[in-house]
């Protein structure tokens, strides 16, 4: 794993703004449910949504334990996550958890076509939803 994630902060380097001058980060693996847990702290749950998460208490990465290094996908998640990991380390502010999204999102969608040539074409209304606080 300490393999991928440098290759993935090299990536995040020479591809964003971002200072990637940091330690990798930490990343461990759970079940679906324990990571819906976390995300939705009791709340109403939408089952085999959540594909990763950073923990900025922890600064610690939290992938589903079907997380397969061989597919390009899982490796974007990964790489969406460090997003998060590089905004935190770098301090940048959000009005909210969702425009943290606004970044990573595409950036996800560059790696995925730029490295792997796989296509994501995520729908523009739902991406302006998931990344725009709600007041």
């Amino acid at each position: 794993m300490k393999e991928i994630l440098t290759a993935l902060m090299i990536w995040l380097g020479a591809n964003t703004a971002y200072n990637t001058n940091h330690d990798i980060p930490e990343v461990i693996f759970l079940s679906q449910s324990e990571m819906e847990e976390i995300f939705y702290q009791g709340q109403t749950k939408m089952p085999n949504t959540i594909h990763g998460l950073y923990d900025k208490e922890s600064d610690t990465i939290i992938l589903p334990d079907t997380w397969d290094r061989r597919k390009p996908w899982d490796l974007g998640v990964l790489l969406h996550e460090m997003v998060h990991y590089l905004q935190d380390q770098n301090e940048y502010k959000f009005a909210c958890i969702a425009e943290m999204e606004k970044e990573a999102w595409p950036v996800q969608k560059r790696y995925l076509l730029d490295v792997h040539d796989y296509v994501w074409d995520y729908d523009g209304l739902w991406y302006a939803v998931v990344s725009t606080c709600n007041y």
